[in-house]
């Protein structure tokens, strides 16, 4: 089943590029009255834990930074339609009372049920984002203040998992998802843009609690996004 689902991943990255060349090729062919809208963005969110874990409780700021670049590739000769496929950075914080500890050379993981000790775990991991998304925008080429809806999803490439418990050394979490996807919906006008994302996948690869709960952490986001030319 890992086989099988590193193997599509591998496939829908080459699919990606394969679109990022067909923009690339056609630069010098586009009709007079388009554009593109290529677009440097960075993005702040909150995380939302969006499985239910028993006792389970999320304290202070989660949420990620994002930082990227996307490619515009009008569909029509106004431009007001595009697809767009990018490259991005995410670095991820999540604070809660989940608690990884070390016991027999492996990490088990707990709920801590302490009002002084629940806030104190933090995690921390980044990625490498490859968003492929639909823009809609009511733009022109002497209007650079526009209504805009970009909706798509994202593959991510995710590095090892840092945790600072309530108490103890650092320790590097190494079950975390290579691969997961992402589906989402941003939309604004001019720089401001509102930017909602839901994972598919777990972070965590088949945890549970040593009380026996399944440890599905999966996030919804919610935030700000702004684009830059």
């Amino acid at each position: 089943m890992e086989i099988t689902l590193k193997i599509s991943t591998k496939k829908k990255l080459i699919t990606l590029f394969c679109f990022l060349g067909l923009g690339l090729y056609s630069q010098n062919n586009i009709e007079p009255n388009s554009y593109r809208e290529d677009q440097f963005y960075f993005a702040s969110t909150y995380f939302i834990q969006t499985e239910s874990i028993k006792d389970f409780k999320q304290n202070g700021f989660s949420g990620n930074f994002q930082i990227g670049f996307i490619r515009d590739i009008p569909l029509n000769k106004d431009s007001t339609r595009a697809l767009g496929i990018g490259l991005g950075y995410e670095r991820n914080y999540f604070t809660s009372n989940i608690q990884p500890i070390e016991q027999d050379d492996q990490i088990d993981y707990r709920i801590v049920i302490s009002r002084f000790l629940e806030s104190k775990n933090k995690i921390s991991f980044s990625s490498i984002s490859f968003p492929f998304e639909y823009r809609w925008r009511n733009s022109s080429l002497k209007e650079y203040k526009f209504w805009r809806i970009y909706s798509g999803f994202k593959i991510k490439k995710n590095f090892s998992l840092y945790s600072n418990p309530s108490y103890g050394s650092e320790l590097v979490i190494e079950e975390i998802q290579d691969w997961i996807s992402s589906i989402y919906f941003n939309a604004g006008y001019n720089t401001w843009n509102i930017s909602l994302e839901y994972d598919l996948n777990p972070i965590i690869k088949n945890k549970k609690t040593i009380d026996g709960d399944n440890l599905n952490l999966s996030f919804f986001r919610l935030g700000l996004i702004f684009y830059f030319l």
